[in-house]
């Protein structure tokens, strides 16, 4: 009955449009909107050379990483959403899938923490105060 009921969720989530789920990651938005409004705004928070090199790097290492996870994510979820639908595939591979789809988004998330971390470390106080500031005004 579990695995029936785990089943249908996941099959009905599945289902649904991509951007219905926009509002699961509404915690972590704020914070991947962190690096593009940096870029926006390099002049305004009087980023020096040095900090603007160190910036394209974590840009370009999380970019690369993101887009491979993505990739992976949307490849294992089109996998699960054949197999709910395949009367004749057993749940034990299905929930298989089902891990590794958490786990692909736990990497994104730890993506997002150290992207954000790498900012604080790399900004002085006051720039990443008002790169929050800008934050807070967009949201």
């Amino acid at each position: 009955m579990k695995s029936l009921l785990l089943g249908l969720f996941l099959a009905g989530s599945l289902a649904l449009p991509s951007h219905a789920f926009a509002e699961d990651f509404k915690p972590s938005s704020n914070v991947v909107t962190l690096m593009p409004l940096l870029l926006d705004n390099l002049e305004l928070l009087n980023v020096t050379q040095e900090q603007l090199s160190e910036i394209r790097q974590i840009s370009r290492k999380n970019f690369a990483e993101v887009e491979y996870i993505n990739a992976q994510y949307h490849n294992l979820k089109s996998e699960l959403k054949d197999e709910l639908l395949d009367v004749n595939v057993n749940a034990e591979h299905s929930l298989k899938l089902a891990q590794e789809l958490a786990q692909l988004e736990q990497k994104r998330f730890q993506l997002t923490i150290n992207c954000a971390n790498g900012l604080k470390n790399l900004l002085s106080a006051s720039q990443y105060e008002e790169l929050i500031g800008l934050l807070e005004f967009q949201s």
